[in-house]
């Protein structure tokens, strides 16, 4: 039920690094011939060079903006535990070959480079007096309600039904709530805050009153849930929340992909990046003042990028969905 932190970032595909190759040495015989470095380095390039480069350039970009950070043992150890979660490498590397991945590093590397982007984000971004005050006026404090998750509607008015003729809402919920996170626990979410829910669900949770029951089954694309206020906290002083505030307005920006893209165009541009193979100029383009692309077609290219960025992202979301899944 709760939304997944999307950081889309750039296009991820195999770690391989284009820089450096020996002038014909050979990585490959065949009976027809050798393959060489340089042969190699050119296929590469004309292929996957601009996606890999741009991948290599802003993981450089950003340890340099951010500094001493344990960013990629934390991400090691975050592999570690899920190839644990999965019971081993077979099944996660199975699961991995099914979500797109070529392998565990590749996986990993979306992972770092994610971390870094989050980091970065974070340390750029500050929020004032008056932006923090405006939010505090329009901010409704951490509800926890109970839930019933159906596949069809007639199924869940058939329920409101009972629980309006006095049938126990939990136990409605661990006998027919198809979500496994919480159909044991009675339904209950456990307190939540804006943004943490999908839409529809969300906004029907807040209009309710303690012991309330939503009286329409709420559609979302888990299927249709009953839904019934449990605790609502009282909206407490603006320094009280001013943690919780700053906490939400900072995860917005983190799903903000127009401003992800501002804030790493803002941290690329002071790099003064300078790509020195012409067949590979215009790799970081998308994070260039539109004046200052190398080529007209910038924007195509920043498009490209930007979708298989988000199947990137899909993929991990698949994986870590699985992991979840694995774990309950």
């Amino acid at each position: 039920m709760k939304k997944k932190l999307s950081l889309t970032s750039v296009a991820f595909l195999t770690a391989i690094t284009l820089a450096g190759c020996a002038t014909g040495e050979t990585v490959a015989t065949t009976p027809a011939g050798d393959v060489t470095k340089d042969e190699l380095y050119e296929a590469m390039k004309a292929s996957i060079g601009e996606t890999v480069l741009q991948r290599l350039i802003l993981i450089d970009v950003l340890n340099d903006a951010i500094g001493k950070n344990e960013l990629e043992a934390e991400t090691e150890a975050e592999l570690l535990t899920t190839i644990q979660q999965y019971g081993g490498e077979e099944t996660f590397n199975y699961i991995l070959s099914q979500s797109g991945f070529a392998n565990k590093e590749e996986y990993q590397d979306v992972l770092y480079l994610n971390k870094l982007i989050e980091a970065a984000v974070r340390a750029e971004t500050t929020f004032t007096d008056e932006e923090v005050e405006a939010y505090y006026e329009a901010y409704q404090p951490q509800i926890n309600v109970q839930h019933i998750l159906v596949a069809d509607e007639a199924t869940a008015v058939d329920l409101i039904n009972q629980i309006n003729e006095g049938a126990d809402f939990a136990e409605l919920a661990k006998a027919n709530s198809t979500d496994t996170g919480t159909a044991s626990n009675g339904g209950e979410t456990g307190l939540f805050g804006e943004g943490e829910m999908v839409a529809a669900f969300e906004e029907a949770a807040y209009a309710l009153e303690v012991g309330e029951v939503t009286q329409t089954p709420v559609a979302t694309e888990y299927g249709y849930h009953i839904i019934k206020m449990i605790e609502k906290t009282e909206k407490g002083t603006l320094e009280e929340e001013r943690e919780n505030i700053e906490k939400v307005m900072m995860d917005e920006k983190l799903a903000d992909n127009d401003y992800l893209t501002s804030v790493m165009s803002t941290i690329v541009q002071a790099a003064n990046v300078e790509i020195k193979d012409e067949d590979l100029a215009t790799a970081i383009d998308q994070f260039l003042p539109v004046e200052e692309t190398s080529s007209s077609d910038a924007t195509s290219e920043a498009t490209t990028s930007e979708e298989t960025s988000s199947e990137a992202t899909s993929a991990i979301e698949e994986a870590e969905s699985a992991t979840s899944e694995s774990s309950n």
